[in-house]
């Protein structure tokens, strides 16, 4: 038996291709002297696939993450030192922020008001001659009937009255209800009360009659006032309801405007 020659693949379709007509050598020569340059260094083996990596779960990437390699360090911010003050840009240069004075407010000017002109002084309530008091050194002012006018308030007060009452020290005929039913009041130094009503041991003659038959009676009263004397209408002769008032001849007694 002959050994068995088996002829690579290629080569023999490249013998199979040159026993067509020479017409066509040339060009199945080319096309065969291709396959065989394909063909080099390759051997029947089947080529080995290509390795699958595994696929990593996403958790496990998650709880494990990748290190990072210690030479490579995260971004940074650059460095300041202790003694810039805060406010300073960290790119600005520390001596002009030293020699940068902050701008100072200047408060506005107080308005003091209008200047004071001085003149003589007048009860008004002003200070007039500007010498910080109001209404100072004025003298009071003498009332016709005795008294002063002062300067109060900015304004000067009434004269006062010459009494409330009564003229202080004055007395007026008065009657009590015993012994001769006539009597005198004085008028308090304060001129604003009488004092108690004192028997008078004199009754004038006219009245004398009076006192031993009508007594303590509105006809007292109506003698005493006809004898010309200022006397307390106790029994309220002119009907006004007013048993405080005096009648007769009372104008030293009385006080006046």
């Amino acid at each position: 038996m002959k050994p068995s020659t088996k002829v690579f693949a290629p080569f023999a379709r490249c013998r199979v291709q040159a026993g067509v007509g020479k017409t066509r050598v040339n060009r199945v020569g080319l096309v065969c002297a291709a396959l065989v340059l394909a063909a080099c260094g390759r051997s029947q083996l089947e080529l080995l696939p290509a390795p699958v990596l595994p696929v990593l779960d996403a958790s496990v990437a998650v709880d494990h993450p990748l290190e990072v390699a210690p030479d490579v360090a995260p971004d940074r911010m650059p460095e300041v030192r202790p003694d810039v003050p805060p406010d300073r840009p960290i790119d600005r240069p520390i001596d002009l922020a030293r020699e940068t004075a902050p701008e100072v407010m200047v408060p506005p000017p107080v308005d003091t008001g209008p200047m004071c002109h001085p003149h003589d002084e007048t009860c008004n309530g002003l200070d007039d001659d500007c010498n910080g008091k109001v209404d100072d050194g004025l003298p009071s002012i003498p009332c016709p009937n005795g008294g002063q006018r002062y300067c109060v308030a900015g304004a000067y007060s009434e004269c006062p009255r010459r009494c409330d009452v009564c003229v202080p020290g004055s007395e007026r005929e008065c009657f009590t209800s015993f012994c001769t039913y006539w009597g005198t009041q004085s008028c308090a130094s304060d001129g604003r009360s009488f004092g108690p009503c004192k028997e008078s041991a004199v009754v004038p003659s006219a009245c004398q009659a009076i006192t031993d038959q009508a007594k303590h009676s509105p006809a007292l009263e109506k003698c005493c006032i006809e004898q010309g004397l200022c006397c307390l209408d106790e029994f309220d002769l002119d009907k006004d309801g007013d048993t405080a008032e005096m009648l007769g001849r009372c104008d030293s007694v009385t006080c006046g405007p």
